[in-house]
């Protein structure tokens, strides 16, 4: 069973940067400023992220507050003020806490600080002195462990071979036909369980208008992806940065991994992101005629870069209006480095983004997890969507990992104890059995099932792979589905109104195996239209 949450590259990633943090004791004491996680002997750098006290959203519960002050402003408003306010608040934190940064690097104390502003704060590498002094500034709210730290790279241009593969990719999108031949078109079962079909035929919602953002693995080149890539329109394949935002070649979309806009798959057992980018979105195959996504008419932003508020804030100043996310870490004790990524995602939300993800494959198995561990950041934040899995007759799927999700000793956000846990998953969708876009099996996976259905230019269709990851995908294309209808929703009005709607499974109402049910597009369209 694929996991569909790292790849094995991707995994030793996360793990390697950690800092070993894992071993050090991560309870907060009450004022402190300083994660207990960070090793303060010494004279060896520490990764660091340094928070900023001027905060949109300081604590729990500011989240929730500003949604009722703010659910009767259209997102589009919303959207507007909120991204303007977070950067105005960096740009002031910055200039109270330059003077020390400059100080402090000048010594030789502190190195490469890297500003951001979905989180006011910036990361560095610091010594332990160091570090001290910043967490005793009077604009600081609190210094974390940086568990996610990477090493600082510039961008670059693409290889010769890069840059062949995706100006290709580049003609390929232009090809793309005007309208949408869905009618023709074969419709997978996976489609059919949630209804997608008929929101389509008595609703005509496809997704237009909806750019959803897409962290993963990169796709493949095959026209039913790339047509429905969403383009920078100040950006162009000719190894300069057109925009002027930093990036080079980030036509389609960037990897901040390798920096570079080279968005296209890399591995050679599984394209994990053309799958998930497939049921979003994916076009009817010109061959085979089989139409895989659920919302064939939004477009998709490709992005590299799992737990880099960098992809973040990239995605909400090119418009996306949802993001997609195939990565989540379980099984490694993360202390208060949780809430800075909580913090970054209300703030998205707030943004008018919606995030949504796979719950997870770890209830069952030699993986499995104990309860209340099975689904990790980060789709244990409360305004992020994860979806679990059910089978195509509406049974359990014994891997579909469970909640409830707890928030406590992590500094400022602590408001959900073992007494009183967060409800967790949020819905459930399909995760495997259906045609997915990915390399043809080869000799191991055609031992554990896999079969083409079709062999197409730059990929093939393929049924066998499965996880929760491709369940999450149902939810982002049904969200793509209601935005289409009414744009104007805020993040978190779509992520209740997929609950709301929702079929129940499982116990009556919500519980921990299921949400609130499974995913119904028909039902979700419909009152989407209703409250336009």
């Amino acid at each position: 069973m694929n996991s569909g949450v790292l790849s094995p590259r991707m995994f030793r990633l996360v793990v390697t940067t950690s800092f070993s943090a894992a071993c050090f004791v991560v309870t907060c004491l009450a004022g402190s400023q300083l994660d207990e996680a960070i090793p303060l002997t010494g004279e060896s750098f520490r990764p660091v992220f340094v928070r900023m006290e001027d905060q949109l959203f300081r604590k729990a519960g500011d989240h929730e507050t500003f949604c009722k002050k703010h659910a009767d402003r259209p997102r589009s408003q919303n959207r507007k003020e909120v991204t303007a306010l977070l950067r105005k608040k960096a740009d002031g934190s910055w200039k109270k806490v330059e003077e020390l940064v400059t100080k402090l690097e000048k010594e030789g104390e502190v190195r490469g600080p890297r500003r951001f502003w979905i989180v006011n704060g910036f990361a560095c590498l610091a010594k332990p002195a160091a570090i001290k002094k910043l967490a005793e500034h009077e604009a600081v709210s609190f210094v974390y462990l940086d568990r996610f730290a990477r090493p600082t790279r510039a961008p670059r241009s693409l290889s010769s071979s890069q840059m062949t593969a995706m100006k290709a990719l580049f003609e390929s999108w232009q090809k793309k036909p005007a309208d949408l031949n869905w009618k023709d078109a074969k419709i997978p079962w996976n489609l059919e369980g949630i209804k997608v079909p008929e929101a389509w035929r008595k609703e005509k919602a496809f997704g237009q208008g909806v750019t959803v953002a897409v962290i993963d693995s990169g796709i493949l080149p095959t026209s039913s992806l790339a047509h429905a890539l969403w383009k920078n329109p100040k950006e162009t394949f000719n190894g300069k940065d057109d925009d002027g935002n930093g990036l080079v070649d980030d036509v389609f979309g960037y990897d901040f991994m390798s920096e570079s806009g080279f968005v296209q798959e890399t591995s050679r057992m599984l394209s994990h992101g053309s799958i998930c980018a497939g049921i979003i979105a994916g076009r009817p195959s010109a061959k085979s005629k089989w139409l895989t996504g659920v919302a064939p008419k939004a477009e998709l932003m490709l992005v590299k870069g799992s737990f880099d508020l960098r992809a973040l804030e990239y995605l909400l100043l090119n418009d996306a209006d949802l993001v997609s996310m195939s990565f989540m870490i379980v099984g490694r004790e993360l202390g208060h480095v949780r809430g800075l990524y909580r913090n970054a995602f209300e703030h998205l939300s707030a943004a008018g983004v919606l995030s949504m993800g796979g719950a997870g494959n770890f209830a069952a198995g030699p993986r499995a997890l104990a309860l209340g561990k099975q689904i990790g950041l980060p789709k244990d934040i409360p305004c992020v969507v994860a979806v679990a899995g059910t089978t195509k007759d509406r049974a359990t799927v014994s891997f579909s990992s469970k909640g409830p999700c707890y928030w406590e000793n992590v500094a400022f956000f602590s408001d959900y104890p073992k007494k009183k846990p967060l409800t967790k998953p949020d819905v459930t969708a399909f995760p495997t059995g259906y045609p997915m876009w990915t390399y043809p099996p080869n000799r191991q996976t055609k031992a554990r099932g896999w079969r083409e259905i079709s062999a197409e230019d730059g990929a093939s269709l393929v049924v066998g792979p499965g996880g929760n990851s491709f369940s999450g995908p149902h939810g982002v294309g049904v969200a793509a589905l209601v935005l289409s209808v009414n744009p104007e929703m805020n993040a978190w009005e779509v992520k209740e109104l997929l609950e709301r709607t929702a079929a129940d499974l499982g116990p009556k109402g919500v519980d921990t195996q299921y949400g609130a049910g499974l995913l119904d597009a028909l039902a979700a369209v419909r009152q989407a239209k209703k409250s336009e």
